[in-house]
């Protein structure tokens, strides 16, 4: 064979499309791929009929390709049809009344909080939040619904809770949230800035009765005319401990003139104790009554032990007194 001819040998694999390569003779190639193993021919003919074989292979190769590319179309017309008569029937729920796809399209829209209330109870800043819902069973989503309320523990006057409503299927809620206010907790009395109109009262009342009894003897005996009480000024102690005996302790002070036979004024303090002050929801005050304070004197300023009276005669030592007696404790007012 020409060294022209030489030049147009193929030396790729018919098996695998590999570069082969010539043994020392330059007799056979071998392929380091596939180990296909092919004998040289010079001649012209055998250059033809491995061209031919090798266009016979590519052939072979494009009509796979081919038949694989139809495969892969007819599988995706497939799916698209599926999808298409899915969807479609997706669509004809979506305008079937009462069908899911109906009401997932078409929700029907109300107020979940008609009716709901929060009721809260306890102490404030201890107080807890509890869901009350009226006419229930008027509402068709009713059963379904779930509130969830935050925060329902711990509350104080003036804090802000949060009610959520969940929808159930076919409905949306508006609103779908809504806060209220929390108020109403029993509140502890911790200045007597709290104590106003009716339950100022009440405390005054109650201090001027325990006078009047105390001085009852006196006054009407020959031994004075006269007896007057005057609000003085109100002691407030509040305790920092929680697991205190006593939460506050107030004492209600008044001064107290009495005139004796003979014209003359004596001038006392009394003080009467109050303990555990609470304002609760109806704002009515509650709290536990003591006595009035202080020791008996009546026989150093004129007037027998038998019809004696308590209290101080400088209001500087009722103050101090009632400081000493209130130890551990806290003098706000």
């Amino acid at each position: 064979m020409s060294q022209e001819n030489m030049k147009t040998l193929s030396l790729a694999c018919p098996s695998c499309g590999g570069k082969m390569q010539l043994s020392a003779d330059e007799e056979k190639a071998t392929c380091p791929y596939c180990e296909h193993e092919m004998l040289i021919d010079k001649d012209e003919p055998a250059q033809e009929e491995y061209e031919r074989r090798m266009a016979n292979a590519r052939a072979d190769e494009d009509i796979k390709d081919l038949q694989s590319k139809r495969q892969r179309k007819r599988r995706l017309m497939g799916w698209l049809i599926a999808i298409c008569v899915i969807a479609a029937i997706c669509l004809a729920n979506v305008f079937i009344p009462g069908s899911p796809m109906h009401e997932l399209a078409f929700p029907r829209t109300a107020d979940p909080f008609e009716g709901v209330s929060v009721k809260f109870s306890g102490m404030s800043g201890e107080g807890k939040a509890d869901l009350q819902v009226s006419n229930r069973n008027a509402a068709e989503y009713a059963d379904e619904t779930k509130f969830e309320v935050a925060p329902n523990t711990g509350l104080q006057n003036g804090d802000t809770v949060t009610v959520k409503a969940k929808a159930p299927l076919g409905w949306r809620f508006e609103p779908s949230e809504k806060q209220f206010t929390v108020e109403g907790l029993t509140t502890w009395v911790l200045s007597t800035d709290q104590l106003t109109g009716n339950n100022l009262a009440a405390i005054h009342a109650n201090t001027e009765r325990l006078i009047q009894e105390d001085w009852e003897d006196i006054v009407s005996s020959s031994l004075a005319q006269d007896m007057t009480c005057t609000p003085y000024r109100m002691y407030l102690f509040v305790s920092d401990e929680k697991t205190s005996y006593e939460h506050n302790v107030l004492y209600d002070a008044y001064e107290v003139k009495v005139t004796r036979e003979d014209g003359s004024v004596l001038t006392t303090y009394e003080a009467c104790r109050y303990a555990d002050l609470k304002i609760p929801a109806d704002g009515v005050l509650t709290a536990n009554y003591g006595d009035l304070q202080g020791f008996n004197f009546g026989y150093n300023h004129g007037f027998s032990y038998t019809q004696s009276f308590s209290g101080w005669t400088d209001a500087a030592e009722m103050e101090a007194d009632l400081r000493h007696a209130r130890d551990g404790y806290q003098l706000v007012d």
